[in-house]
């Protein structure tokens, strides 16, 4: 009997899976309004011990859709990606690892570029001449009880602009003027050694798969102040989700009964810990990133089926291909729009509407970054993979000349 799911092909497009990487940069985009608008007086305590009905609820909610949640699946989904990628090539030789390196640097660095010359614009527009707003007369709002992000909703990283922070930004050693940054100082971190993890993921051994993902989660434990170690561990399981990934999956599915069920209860499973819990723990982060993988093998091995169609439609698949530059422009945007709430409405009001402000905030932020994302996919995306593609052609040009040109022994 022929199974109605067939197993991916490791090289190709993975359709979707984009549309997924767009779902998870709106569940941040969600999660990011609601952070900054709700009124939640139970912030850092656990759902039993919410003091009331809408705080709980609140809870669920933003649990849901956490934003660092949506990350560990960005990186989960660029370590399958990359994988396949590096399936339909070779790495093994010195100059093909330095054209990886030029891809990736290609890829992440011109939109993440254009969005900080934006943001500094925007910074000089909207906060840097402004008077800091007492956020005081907003009680258990998120800037009332974090000092940190009263300071970023007044600017104070701008005031004074420096040119030694802006060049931290540039380069992504910091992100202190755009505060998603964070997760793609971690791809930066992770792209020098993709290509290992790829050789020996590849491998589908299942005990040396082991040693590897163990050793990398014991670093991670060990060094988990820096970010550069702590999600590593999450672009091998993108990368074995080829391997084991897609046997988990086709058991889940005969467990739980069906794709859709499977997906849904593995999702549920994913973030159980982080609503029930009133801190993030590393516990919490790695079940989130088994959780991760778990789903993203569910909708890989869809791939080609009649299940999540859903996913196929070209609205998420649009929505999916503008995902990073959306991602870079949407937080700068919201605190823009939120500010403005704060400086001109009374507590009262943002209380008695926050659901309303957070639905509204969202959506007009939401559809505002997403034109401009098509803007910067469509003149700094495209063109710099186009350029990438270009270098490589020309690197990969001077190395063969160069190894042509070497003397022999014989000579």
């Amino acid at each position: 009997m022929v199974s109605d799911v067939a197993r991916p092909l490791r090289a190709g497009f993975l359709p979707r899976i984009e549309s997924v990487r767009g779902l998870a940069a709106l569940a941040v985009a969600g999660g990011h309004t609601m952070g900054y608008l709700l009124v939640h007086e139970g912030t850092g305590k656990t759902l039993l011990d919410q003091p009331t009905l809408e705080n709980a609820c609140e809870k669920i909610v933003s649990g849901l859709i956490y934003g660092e949640t949506a990350v560990i699946i960005f990186f989960v989904i660029s370590g399958v990606v990359i994988g396949r990628s590096l399936d339909s090539s070779s790495v093994r030789a010195g100059r093909d690892y330095v054209s990886f390196l030029i891809r990736r640097v290609l890829r992440l660095y011109p939109a993440h570029i254009v969005a900080m010359a934006g943001i500094l614009a925007l910074a000089w527009l909207f906060l840097v001449d402004q008077p800091p707003i007492d956020f005081s007369a907003f009680p258990d709002s998120a800037p009332e009880k974090d000092a940190a992000t009263a300071g970023w909703l007044n600017g104070i990283i701008f005031k004074p602009m420096k040119w030694h922070s802006v060049v931290a930004n540039l380069v992504m050693a910091t992100w202190s003027m755009n505060l998603v940054v964070w997760s793609l100082y971690v791809e930066v971190c992770a792209a020098p050694l993709l290509p290992l993890f790829h050789a020996f993921a590849r491998k589908s051994n299942p005990w040396l798969d082991f040693l590897m993902l163990g050793g990398l989660i014991v670093l991670s434990l060990l060094n988990w102040e820096q970010l550069w170690s702590r999600y590593l561990f999450a672009f091998y399981l993108g990368m074995m989700v080829e391997s084991h990934g897609v046997v988990l999956a086709q058991l889940a599915q005969r467990l739980i009964g069906g794709v859709r069920r499977s997906a849904a209860a593995l999702y549920l499973m994913m973030m159980m810990p982080n609503i029930f819990a009133a801190e993030r723990t590393p516990a919490i982060i790695l079940v989130e990133a088994f959780g991760a993988f778990a789903i993203v093998s569910v909708i890989v091995r869809s791939e080609g089926s009649d299940r999540f169609r859903s996913l196929d439609t070209p609205l998420l698949r649009w929505n999916g291909r503008l995902s990073y530059s959306f991602y870079l422009w949407h937080l700068w945007l919201m605190t823009i729009a939120v500010r403005a709430l704060y400086d001109s409405l009374p507590a009262e009001v943002m209380k008695d509407y926050e659901v309303s402000l957070v639905l509204g905030v969202g959506g007009l932020t939401i559809a505002a970054a997403l034109v401009i994302a098509q803007l910067s996919y469509n003149f700094v995306e495209v063109p710099g993979i186009a350029l990438g593609r270009k270098l490589v052609a020309a690197w990969r040009h001077l190395s063969t000349r160069r190894l042509r040109d070497k003397p022999t022994s014989a000579d």
